[in-house]
Order: C-alpha cells, then sequence, then structure tokens
C-alpha cells in the first residue's frame, strides 16, 4: 500500500509580493534555458527561479535565505490546514493547435519507498550530476519547491470521477493564463473526510514516475541522510523527510500526453550518411513524406502494429522508414539483456538498429552527447539538417503511457530522452516546508 497524505501547502501571496502570480512562476528547474532565467529574474524579485535554479555564488545557502525572508514577510503563506490541491490544466495539442482534455492531478505527499518495494517505480535512468544538485538544495533549504509527477491506474475512473464531482472546494488560484504551453487552476480539499476517502482509493495503487526521478531519488537519499543522524528514532516513526511533494494524474486521463524527443545526428563520416538510405533498405522500406504529415504517418503506422521513423536526409527530404518486422520479433532485433517491453519501444529500435550499427554510434557515444542533440520540434529538426547544424535527423512518434506502464511493471527503464510528458506542471504554485509540515497533521506522530 502506498501512502497519500494532505499537507499545509505554502503558496504566494501576490498582494505581499507587489505583483500578478504570473510574475511569480516559472517552468520547471530543469528545462529553464540560462536566457529564460535571467528573463525570469528580472521579472519580479521574488519569482520562484531565485529557488529552483538560482545564480547566485552559493545558491544553495541563497535559496533557503530567501525562503526564510519569504515566509516571514508573508510573499509566501502556509495553509491554515493539511490540504490536498486539485490541479487543472487547459491546453492545446501542440501538434495540431486543437485543444486537448483538460488534465487533472491530485497534488499531496507520498511516502517515499525503495524501488525494490515495488510501490513506487521508475521509467528512466537518472544522472549523478542532477541528484547531487538537488541534494545540496533540499539540505540548504529544507524544503520542495517542486512537485514530481506520478501516474497511477484508475480503470473505472473511480479516483478522476472524484475529483471532478466533488463539490466542497475552494479555488484558491483561480487561473495563471498561458504558461509553459497551458492555463493553470488549483482548487483546495480542506475537508478530513474526503481527504481521508481519497487516501484510501490511491492506497491500493503503484504510482509510477513521469517526471522527477532524479528529485525522487534525492529524496530517498535525504530521508536516509536525516535517519541515520536522528539516534534513536523508530524506522516506524515518521517523519517529514519520509514524503515528497508530488501531482498524481491516472493514465486513463484524457488529457494525458507524451511527447516524442527528435534525435539531430552530427559528427558522423559523410560516407555513412551518403549510404544510410541503401544500409537500411534490408530492413526497412523507405518512402518519401513531408515534415507537415510525418507524425501523423508514423501513428498510422504504429496503429498498424509497425515501427516508424521519420528520417530527415542532408537534401532536406523527409523520409517514411517502416521497420519490416512483426511486433513478436521485435526483440529478437536486439542483442543483450533487458526486458522485452524495451527491446521492443521504437527509441530502442532506433538506437540500435540506425545509430549504433548503421552509424557507429553506440549507447556510450550517445550518452557522451557529441553525436546526438535532442529537439522535440519537427521544424526545428528539419532547419537544422537545412542549414548543416545536424547531418541527418531522425523523428520519433509519440510514446504511449501503456508502454511506459509495460516498461516500469517489467523492472526496466527507458532510453534517455525518451519520454516529455506535456504540458509540464508550472513552479511555484505550491510549495512546501519540511520544517513546518510534519505528518502528524494527519494523525501520525511527527519526528524530523
Amino acid at each position: 500500500m502506498v501512502d497519500i497524505l494532505p499537507f499545509r501547502g505554502i503558496r504566494y501571496d501576490p498582494a505581499t509580493a507587489g505583483g500578478r502570480l504570473s510574475d511569480l512562476v516559472a517552468p520547471p528547474y530543469d528545462v529553464i534555458s540560462p536566457s529564460e532565467q535571467s528573463a525570469l529574474y528580472a521579472k519580479h524579485p521574488a519569482n520562484v527561479v531565485r529557488l529552483i535554479l538560482g545564480r547566485e555564488e552559493d545558491k544553495y545557502a541563497s535559496a533557503g535565505k530567501l525562503f526564510r525572508e519569504w515566509l516571514a514577510s508573508g510573499i509566501l503563506k502556509a495553509d491554515d490546514a493539511p490540504s490536498f490541491y486539485v490541479y487543472h490544466q487547459a491546453f492545446d495539442d501542440p501538434a495540431t493547435g486543437e485543444p486537448a482534455p483538460d488534465r487533472i492531478g491530485l497534488i499531496c505527499l507520498l511516502k517515499l519507498e525503495e524501488y525494490s518495494a515495488g510501490k513506487v517505480l521508475p521509467h528512466e535512468k537518472t544522472l549523478t550530476g542532477p541528484k547531487t544538485d538537488r541534494l545540496e538544495l533540499l539540505r540548504a533549504t529544507e524544503a520542495q519547491f517542486e512537485s514530481i509527477y506520478g501516474l497511477y491506474s484508475d480503470p473505472d475512473s473511480s479516483v478522476q470521477s472524484f475529483l471532478r464531482e466533488y463539490d466542497d472546494r475552494e479555488v484558491v488560484i483561480e487561473e495563471v493564463g498561458n504558461a509553459i504551453g497551458s492555463t493553470h487552476k488549483i482548487e483546495r480539499i480542506s475537508d478530513p473526510d474526503a481527504q481521508a476517502v481519497l487516501s484510501e482509493m490511491l492506497a491500493d495503487k503503484q504510482i509510477f514516475i513521469a517526471d522527477g526521478h532524479h528529485r525522487y531519488e534525492t529524496a530517498l537519499n535525504y530521508k536516509r541522510e536525516i535517519r541515520a543522524a536522528a539516534s534513536g528514532l523508530s524506522e516506524n516513526t515518521p517523519i517529514s523527510a519520509d514524503y515528497i511533494l508530488i501531482t498524481l494524474t491516472a493514465f486513463e486521463d484524457e488529457g494525458l500526453l507524451v511527447l516524442p524527443t527528435h534525435r539531430l545526428v552530427r559528427s558522423v563520416s559523410p560516407d555513412k550518411i551518403a549510404s544510410l538510405p541503401a544500409a537500411l533498405s534490408a530492413q526497412f522500406t523507405l518512402s518519401p513524406n513531408s515534415a507537415e504529415t510525418i507524425e501523423a504517418a508514423i501513428a498510422e503506422t504504429a496503429v498498424s502494429g509497425k515501427v516508424a521513423f521519420g528520417i530527415v536526409l542532408p537534401s532536406g527530404i523527409v523520409n517514411l522508414a517502416v521497420l519490416n518486422t512483426s511486433a513478436a520479433e521485435l526483440p529478437g532485433l536486439i542483442p543483450g539483456p533487458g526486458s522485452d517491453a524495451v527491446k521492443s519501444l521504437p527509441v530502442t529500435l532506433l538506437g540500435t538498429l540506425i545509430l549504433d550499427k548503421a552509424l557507429g554510434i553506440d549507447a556510450a557515444a550517445v550518452a557522451a552527447g557529441g553525436h546526438v542533440s535532442y529537439t522535440r520540434d519537427i521544424s526545428e529538426a528539419v532547419t537544422s539538417v537545412k542549414d548543416g547544424i545536424a547531418q541527418i535527423a531522425f523523428l520519433l512518434g509519440r510514446p504511449t503511457v501503456a508502454e511506459i506502464k509495460d516498461v516500469s511493471l517489467a523492472g526496466d527503464v527507458m532510453p534517455q530522452k525518451s519520454t516529455f510528458f506535456f504540458p509540464k506542471l508550472l513552479s511555484g504554485l505550491v510549495l512546501r516546508d519540511l520544517r513546518a509540515d510534519a505528518p502528524a497533521e494527519a494523525g501520525q506522530p511527527d519526528a524530523k
């Protein structure tokens, strides 16, 4: 069983801060470019970027100092009672420009569990650098400024129906419009009876991490540190560090959108690039396509049970490459260890059959970053090849939530840059103070 708790959310008071909430929030720390960081710094002196991605000489100490100052001055305020927060996002599908179904999430606390327990499952690999960075921030601030993102199965829509239909809730953020690709609305559920119902409904769910693997593993490390330093503390005594701030969405939510990340290749022998179409002819059927229709063509091929990629050639021509292998035979194309779920992924097949075997870019070379870069924009991929920034580009179709779930349940992880959940969660809407937020408030004893 997983442990889901309400908490006393920390939220901005724009009147005290002297500005609009839209001036105080930011994209997630790991998608903010240097130019965006500068723009957010200039936007407002209390923008959350100063907490999540500071640029001061000691950015961790600065974030801790600012956070406590903003709490003391009332720029940030804690809600008066433990609450669950219902997070609504409205957005357009970036491929079509048409409105997508609204996405709904539950902002709450999740008890940290080792992956081996099978209660919380990852789907992507993590790197040491980001975990070291986030651990230093957590140590210095004793706060969680950003929610990670998790998924759960809700086949009968019981949880989703409760979140959409329960009417005794308070709108605490009416709307933050047109930020990171969506609008954002937050409602608060403070009734203990409703909270108990939600906690019970989610107790038997497995939680699949969608975004925030580095922060989840960082929180695990921090919990171990705190417990090791607290002599005589029982493992059964809950502490604030046992929990992480998370937003949960059902796999079945119609607004759950996963975008692909396309590959741009450079620094490869021109002869290998020129001979690639011929080299692929034994396993692939290539046919002309266009930048405007390639995403739909890849999706249509997937519906028929085949794997396909888009290939942007040096001439600027876009081809559809369809793998001439049935779904059942896909795992046999990938040598070595690994689950069938991972071996059947288009991103895995691209990496092995084309990047490695045809172009000589193995997994280590991909990880090193000298040959492969990434974009989520098909137009950018095409332009990069035409302008000579990349020699060739490979376009992927949208990953499915079923693929993500299957890989996690197999105890495996996807290759780097496999998924991009859209839209991202906006940072600065609801924060968590580990000093003040205690499991005791949900009927449990507290010890930090």
